[in-house]
């Protein structure tokens, strides 16, 4: 029922409900214009145990071995870190995500899993490839730094293979769509409401006339404060008051007694 009485009033109320709908329109192409295009790439890198594992033949005899490989899940624990140490404002900031405009989002495929994955944005479409390929050579260099820091032998160093090179850069339009549909809503919002507005403001004046009307057929129909006689009753009372007719009343003049 309430749906066919806002179409009703949409019906009757066209000449403003059709040029908002059509403002409306307008607006939720402008947004969705306005709205920079985004775009992604990925890539992902896989960490390796050196074939020798965690200590060299060479170096065995003198204890010396790879902390980074004493755990039992050693490459999770590894990527793990790594991840971790990537995902800092000042990491990101110094790799150049550190506006609205570029950023990316590093993973591991599973929980304990040796991968790391990378996801970037830019609003440029090379943009997006290009801080792939500068994260994923920050992982190389953070693992490197790491186990040079825990002066672990160098045959013991874990590797960072490269499974997916980084992908080429594709049209990310979620958050275009989104912006124009919420202006596309707001503006059909403000049609319905201009629309019921206009049809609220006409029937107040419709009964403010309507009643305006009964007011003045009422005060019309309403008798006055003194009743209108007719000529004859009022010569009637005056004789019975003076026991004669009133000159002022009948125009004649009587005789004297």
């Amino acid at each position: 029922m309430d749906f066919w009485k806002t179409v009703l009033v949409l019906l009757r109320r066209w000449y403003i409900a059709v040029p908002v709908f059509l403002v409306t329109i307008g607006v939720a192409v402008g947004v969705y214009a306005a709205v920079p295009m985004r775009y992604e790439s990925t890539g992902t890198v896989v960490l390796t145990s050196p074939a020798n594992g965690a200590n060299s033949e060479a170096v065995r005899l003198r204890g010396v071995t790879n902390p980074l490989l004493s755990f039992d899940v050693s490459l999770g624990v590894s990527a793990s870190i790594v991840i971790q140490s990537l995902s800092t404002p000042e990491v990101r900031k110094q790799l150049g995500a550190g506006g609205s405009d570029t950023a990316y989002e590093i993973t591991g495929g599973e929980i304990g899993g040796p991968f790391i994955i990378v996801t970037a944005e830019s609003t440029s479409e090379p943009g997006s490839k290009a801080l792939v390929e500068r994260v994923l050579a920050r992982v190389n260099k953070e693992l490197s730094d790491r186990q040079t820091a825990l002066q672990a032998p160098r045959g013991t160093f874990i590797g960072v293979e490269q499974v997916v090179m980084p992908t080429l850069p594709e049209a990310q339009r979620g958050g275009k769509l989104r912006a124009g549909g919420v202006a596309l809503a707001l503006g059909l919002i403000a049609t319905l409401g201009a629309a019921f507005a206009l049809e609220s403001i006409q029937q107040a004046r419709a009964r403010r006339t309507t009643g305006d009307r009964k007011s003045k057929r009422r005060k019309e129909n309403e008798p006055t404060g003194e009743p209108e006689w007719p000529v004859e009753d009022d010569v009637a009372y005056l004789e019975s008051r003076n026991g004669e007719a009133h000159p002022a009343v009948t125009g004649k003049t009587g005789r004297p007694g």
